[in-house]
């Protein structure tokens, strides 16, 4: 019989798209050093904790591997593998891809969407402080710049290079506009 550090390994091998063993730390929260003993033939134990196998069944189902395979990693039977592995198949997030044409900005209107997006990071912030706060704000940065006509898309439309001002992207009030 396969030891479980094997199928553990294994079953991340069929991760699509695939997992190397420092995404599966990241994705855990685990450092690389503790997850990769659980996948090493230092691994001795017959079975992993049953939690960790959760979060492990959570990670792959993701990234479709059954999460009844990754539960048997915990020692359980048949019977108590399959409502382990549907409490996991419900809280997966349903994905629903569709594909559809989108008409971006131009690049001087999204140079003045970011511009005015990032004088609400403060300074001092850290880049993932910076990156939330940009998430966050993004939708209403490009709310802001507001719908694409048809004419936006000629070449000239912009004649000088300036773009349409709105609320978010406009000068505000006592604010000079930038010379750039």
């Amino acid at each position: 019989m396969e030891n479980v550090s094997t199928r553990l390994r294994d079953l991340r091998m069929q991760a699509s798209p695939r997992l190397s063993v420092r995404a599966m730390a990241v994705e855990l929260d685990l450092p690389l050093g503790t997850y990769s003993n659980y996948e090493s033939s230092r691994y001795k134990k017959s079975a992993l904790p049953l939690d960790l196998t959760r979060k492990i069944a959570g990670v792959l189902s993701q990234h479709n591997v059954d999460p009844a395979e990754v539960m048997k990693l915990a020692g359980l039977s048949d019977q108590e593998v399959e409502p382990e592995a549907k409490i996991i198949e419900t809280a997966r997030p349903t994905v629903q891809y569709v594909t559809m044409a989108v008409a971006m900005p131009s690049e001087a209107a999204l140079k003045e969407m970011f511009r005015t997006l990032l004088v609400l990071v403060p300074d001092g912030a850290t880049k993932d402080e910076a990156a939330a706060i940009l998430a966050r704000r993004l939708p209403a940065g490009f709310a802001a710049i507001g719908p694409l006509s048809h004419d936006q898309f000629a070449p000239d439309s912009f004649g000088d290079a300036t773009i349409p001002q709105s609320p978010a992207t406009g000068p505000r009030e006592n604010e000079q506009p930038s010379r750039t």
